[in-house]
């Protein structure tokens, strides 16, 4: 290799550098201004004791160094924003339920939920959505209710649940037997492994599933019956506490990584 193409990849390393820089400040800046926007907000739907509290341990400061710590520059800069918002939100939450136990926990299970649905909605359903319609996978011919969810999916562009999608995965590891939109989806992870893998390993699918049957996503949510013991579970599966980077939201976000 000559010394001119030498530098030309140091001079193109050295701007990608630049460029690189340039991104991680404006994402640690859209960091800071989420946490303090949002934490101005939910402050003041405390308990004049829990905001004093919360003001006093300078807990805003505090959980901008948690979640910057626990993901990193990178898992950070390629998040959709509303991620950050809305797991900055979920911290909040928890902070407060934890000073008022008596809570329910949706607040903190409802941003959890919200920031899984973007993540389907964004890395996996709006390609598939795109592989159905060129495949002609359009008609619904059977009636079945994932059938029926896939249909509406692709056709009506709804939003693909949480519980649909375990259940979908569920059968394609189990090998059961799937109709039109249940093959296209089936087809559409071996074209794009990445995906396929992520959602179809151990690691992934079985935290997964444990998330879905415990029921929080569902009627416990919907019941308002989300116990503190129940969010501080879920948050451990969800986030690993900010320490154990092998649950369920790190993973979510190395994956975004992973595959832009």
């Amino acid at each position: 290799m000559s010394e001119k193409t030498l530098q030309e990849l140091r001079d193109e390393n050295a701007l990608l550098k630049r460029q690189l820089d340039t991104c991680v400040r404006f994402m640690r800046r859209e960091v800071e201004e989420s946490v303090h926007k949002i934490s101005k907000r939910k402050v003041t739907q405390m308990t004049e004791t829990g905001r004093d509290d919360f003001l006093r341990e300078n807990q805003e400061a505090i959980m901008l160094k948690r979640i910057h710590d626990y993901f990193g520059d990178i898992l950070l800069l390629n998040a959709p924003k509303e991620t950050i918002e809305y797991l900055v939100s979920s911290e909040i939450s928890f902070y407060n339920i934890s000073k008022n136990p008596s809570l329910d926990g949706f607040s903190v299970i409802g941003s959890y939920h919200k920031i899984l649905d973007v993540w389907v909605e964004q890395m996996i359903i709006n390609q598939f959505r795109k592989f159905a319609q060129k495949k002609w996978a359009t008609v619904l011919r059977v009636n079945d209710p994932m059938e029926k969810a896939l249909h509406s999916v692709v056709t009506k562009k709804f939003i693909f649940s949480l519980g649909r999608l375990y259940g979908l995965l569920k059968m394609i590891r189990n090998n059961e037997k799937l109709y039109d939109f249940g093959q296209t989806f089936h087809d559409y992870l071996d074209k794009y492994p990445d995906i396929r893998n992520i959602l179809l390993s151990d690691r992934f699918f079985l935290l997964f599933e444990r998330i879905i049957e415990s029921d929080v996503f569902g009627g416990k949510r919907h019941q308002g019956s989300i116990s503190l013991s129940d969010t501080k579970k879920t948050r451990t599966w969800v986030t690993g506490d900010f320490t154990d980077k092998n649950w369920l939201l790190y993973q979510v976000l190395e994956s975004q990584a992973i595959l832009y």
